[in-house]
């Protein structure tokens, strides 16, 4: 493999795989590894490593009163502040937390954990939901009064504060591995184990499908309107609509980026703009204005893309690899 090339930014080689990565609401970005630690950057510094797990970190969240949230295969659920203290906030050896949700809306976390899903009010258990089969994915609703959570044939949505209740249960056959709540509170659509997402509309549980895809899709992100659903899992980015009542129902998607061959492995959405960032399997990642026919190449010759986030202010790209190379690009 050639060096890896960068149009603009800063770059780095972990001894670690980088999970995830991201920024909080002051700017200050974080790649989560495969090796437990969190690698902090600000502006110009060279990252920063702290050691919060005793195996892998398995998922990032920006917490909502600042720092990051991180969970791991050692049943922790870490809140960290840059420059400040690490804190456990829940622990239970046995179990991983793959998955991880915050609501800006109520100040709630919410995670994954084997069958359940557990709701804290800062370090406080307010909820544990248990489901037929292992829970894949949380969500918040956009009031952050509910979640839903995907799961083997289908999903389950819960009222965060409820000890007594019976879960709403979308079903649809099938392994469901990711989900996401539309911006606008109407819609629920999960990743699937098979190349396809599926919806549900949230007001009669209306089932949609979502196929075409030579790839299951690992990733999928939001336009800052929150009207489209960007996914990967093709070699373009595939953006379904989700205006109206029927959403993406009977409406062609759009297909944004260049025609090529590798399968985009992860999608990112600017926060203020109509530009949309994509990582592909062969180590490229490009960015492309929606509605322009032509993207700019902004990485070349990378590791497989593990992982991308945008800044809050929309300035830089954080990219990280399977094979612990991580970057910030320049974006603006």
């Amino acid at each position: 493999m050639a060096d890896p090339t960068i149009a603009g930014g800063r770059a780095w080689t972990f001894d670690a795989p980088v999970i995830a990565c991201g920024f909080d609401r002051t700017g200050i970005g974080a790649f989560a590894c495969g090796d437990g630690t969190l690698r902090f950057f600000v502006d110009e510094q060279e990252p920063a490593s702290i050691s919060l797990h005793a195996g892998a970190i398995l998922a990032l969240a920006v917490h909502p009163g600042g720092g990051f949230l991180t969970g791991g295969d050692d049943g922790r659920l870490v809140h960290t502040i840059p420059g400040g203290e690490s804190r456990i906030l829940f622990e239970q050896k046995g179990k991983w937390i793959e998955s991880l949700a915050v609501s800006d809306a109520t100040g709630l976390v919410a995670f994954t954990l084997g069958k359940e899903a557990v709701v804290l009010d800062a370090s406080q258990v307010v909820g544990r939901f248990t489901h037929p089969s292992t829970a894949t994915g949380v969500a918040f609703d956009p009031k952050g009064r509910r979640i839903a959570v995907s799961h083997y044939n289908g999903a389950s949505l819960w009222w965060t504060k409820s000890s007594t209740q019976t879960p709403t249960v979308l079903n649809w056959k099938g392994s469901h591995l990711g989900i996401t709540w539309s911006p606008d509170g109407k819609f629920l659509v999960t990743t699937m184990q098979e190349s396809a997402l599926h919806g549900w509309r949230i007001e009669d549980a209306a089932d949609m499908r979502m196929t075409g895809y030579p790839s299951k899709v690992k990733s999928m992100a939001w336009e800052h309107r929150g009207k489209v659903l960007m996914t990967a899992g093709a070699p373009q980015v595939i953006g379904w609509p989700f205006t109206g009542r029927n959403g993406p129902m009977g409406r062609e998607p759009l297909e944004v980026g260049p025609e090529g061959e590798a399968i985009i492995q992860v999608v990112a959405t600017h926060p203020e703009f109509d530009l949309v960032a994509a990582g592909t399997a062969d180590g490229r990642v490009w960015m492309q204005w929606i509605g322009e026919e032509e993207a700019g190449t902004v990485a070349r010759d990378l590791p497989a893309i593990s992982c991308m986030a945008f800044a809050p202010d929309g300035s830089s790209l954080a990219v990280g690899t399977e094979q612990g190379f991580a970057a910030v690009l320049d974006a603006a």
